[in-house]
């Protein structure tokens, strides 16, 4: 395999799909005309639940008509994903029942154990145990699933003797399959789930499925936070202890926080040591970050500080802005960061935990780790508590930034595009404010409590909010009301649509001087302006805050796809992009 496949798969293997889709799309997009590298952009699409992509790209790359068996099985499993996202019902046992009918026709043309396994388990799923457990009897016969070699061949096996009910030759299978060379993160998370959806249509008993599942368990993803402290040999080497203790129970391998002297350094260290993934959010630029959250305790701590910078695996800024004195800034990037982890947590299928070293005093305002640990507890997650004890907190604070006193908040900001507005022919533009811009108009009024600022000029709207959740209600209510809009009256075809974009994160709130009303203005504004013209027609996309926020607020209500890196317009940079859907 060629370097990119190879660097693709290591990625998809850790559970990190958005630089798995990152690598294998900037590498066909450079001329890799590798079949794998297709097969892995179409797995890892698919793996992030966009199966629409995932199918539109299966049949673009011809993987319908590959001479691989694994290849041709992608369909089918996007298949088995739709299935398994409806309601129960005679859908989905039709849906299950298609699945199972196109990894069975694959299992007949090639003999492969791929498609023969994922038959038996969606045999089972759609009601034909009899079917399910005779083919996986004949599986189990197979001398390479028998006597397997690799992590994938075990865990064959052991779905096999699952589907058998032979519950305690599953477990050891499992365990085999733990030890074996290639095993791995991602390909663990996927088992797991398979395995979990037939202990349910077996009625196997929890306690005992988690037993059997116990040795396969992927790493706990982790968002970590704490006080800032002076050096201190002593009280570091007892709170690394705790640290440790906590990562080794918890086989805690991904974390997500920032990095600041004292607590954040010293976990961040225990991952590095450990070969865990280690990923930074800062809240501003660099500079600024070392002379408000390192230096004030001590020289030494930079050293460490740059150390752990350069051994992360990935480093985000929550904004690319200065220091302006607003404590919403460090509470911004700690909500990003949280969002990151759980969104990673969601592909790996475990539930992420927070690490706090903390004093357990509460505090009244936006940033610390008092706030990290409401938040984050808020919206339903799980914190363990490291004492902080006699860390000495005498930090020598820098001189803050004149505020102005200018009142600053964090909020979303929407902005809309129709592209070719300004080639409409004039006798068109009644038929476009009262058709187009009158049904945009209507969905906004239905949230006069929620909407903080908005404003129109030509074919643009803008409009802003303080919830995310709420924001991206109103994006995805605007893009339904235009769904049955008859474009032709404005003399266009079809494929034309709104353009919307949307990001969220801190600004300046004031009143605009020429109009008197309430507006925002700032660094993250003049962000959220350039997402929408590199939007399709159509669709709504979203910054990678924006869908860190959302999964973390509402996880439940509304779906953020992947689209990659995604060079933003008058040359502002690349960003990673998401597209919004609801559930």
């Amino acid at each position: 395999m060629g370097q990119n496949v190879d660097q693709t798969k290591s990625a998809i293997d850790k559970g990190n799909l958005l630089l798995a889709y990152d690598l294998a799309r900037v590498a066909i997009d450079n001329g890799d005309d590798s079949e794998e590298l297709r097969h892995l952009l179409v797995l890892t699409l698919a793996r992030m639940g966009d199966g629409s992509q995932a199918m539109a790209l299966y049949h673009e790359y011809g993987l319908d008509r590959s001479s691989n068996a694994h290849h041709r099985s992608i369909a089918a499993r996007i298949l088995k994903d739709a299935a398994l996202a409806l309601p129960e019902g005679n859908n989905r046992h039709m849906a299950l029942t298609s699945a199972y009918r196109a990894y069975a026709d694959i299992y007949e043309a090639s003999g492969d154990a791929y498609p023969a396994i994922n038959a038996a388990s969606l045999a089972l799923l759609s009601g034909q145990k009899s079917q399910a457990q005779e083919l996986a009897s004949a599986i189990i016969d197979r001398s390479e699933i028998a006597h397997p070699k690799s992590y994938y061949d075990a865990a064959t096996l052991a779905e096999a003797l699952l589907i058998n009910e032979r519950v305690d030759e599953a477990a050891a299978a499992l365990f085999m399959a733990s030890q074996m060379a290639d095993a791995n993160s991602g390909a663990k998370s996927s088992t797991i789930r398979q395995l979990a959806l037939l202990a349910k249509i077996l009625r196997l008993d929890e306690s005992r499925e988690n037993d059997m599942l116990a040795p396969i368990s992927p790493p706990t993803v982790i968002h970590f936070a704490g006080h800032m402290f002076l050096e201190d040999a002593e009280v570091e080497a007892q709170l690394r202890s705790e640290i440790n203790g906590f990562l080794d129970q918890n086989n805690a391998d991904f974390a997500y926080g920032s990095l600041a002297a004292g607590s954040d350094i010293l976990i961040a260290e225990a991952i590095i040591a450990r070969g865990g993934e280690l990923h930074v959010t800062l809240p501003f630029v660099k500079d600024d970050f070392i002379a408000q959250s390192v230096l004030p305790a001590g020289q030494g701590w930079i050293a460490r500080f740059e150390k752990c910078l350069a051994a992360a695996k990935s480093v985000h800024f929550a904004t690319e802005m200065n220091y302006v004195g607003d404590a919403a800034q460090f509470g911004y990037a700690s909500k990003v960061a949280m969002g990151m982890a759980k969104l990673r947590s969601e592909y790996l299928g475990t539930p992420p935990q927070q690490l706090a070293i903390w004093d357990e005093l509460p505090v009244d305002g936006p940033a610390g780790t008092g706030a990290d640990v409401k938040v984050w507890a808020d919206f339903g997650g799980a914190t363990t508590v490291i004492k902080a004890g006699v860390i000495n907190r005498d930090l020598a604070w820098p001189v803050q930034p004149d505020t102005d006193n200018l009142e600053r908040g964090l909020a979303a900001y929407l902005f809309t595009d129709f592209p070719g507005f300004s080639k409409l022919a004039e006798a068109n533009l009644p038929a476009f404010w009262k058709g187009v811009m009158g049904r945009m108009a209507s969905v906004l009024e239905q949230y006069p409590d929620q909407i903080l600022a908005k404003n129109s000029w030509g074919d643009a709207v803008l409009a802003i909010t303080l919830d995310a959740p709420v924001a991206a209600d109103i994006a995805l209510a605007l893009q339904e009301s235009l769904e049955d809009f008859d474009y032709e009256l404005l003399g266009l075809s079809e494929g034309t649509g709104m353009r919307i974009g949307v990001h969220y994160g801190p600004a300046y709130q004031t009143q605009d001087l020429i109009t008197g009303k309430t507006t925002f203005y700032g660094t993250e504004v003049s962000r959220a302006a350039r997402i929408e013209p590199v939007t399709p027609p159509g669709a709504v996309f979203v910054t990678e805050p924006f869908a860190a926020i959302l999964v973390l607020e509402a996880p439940d209500q509304f779906k953020c796809r992947y689209v990659g890196n995604v060079e933003f317009a008058k040359g502002y940079g690349t960003y990673p992009i998401y597209r919004l859907t609801a559930v």
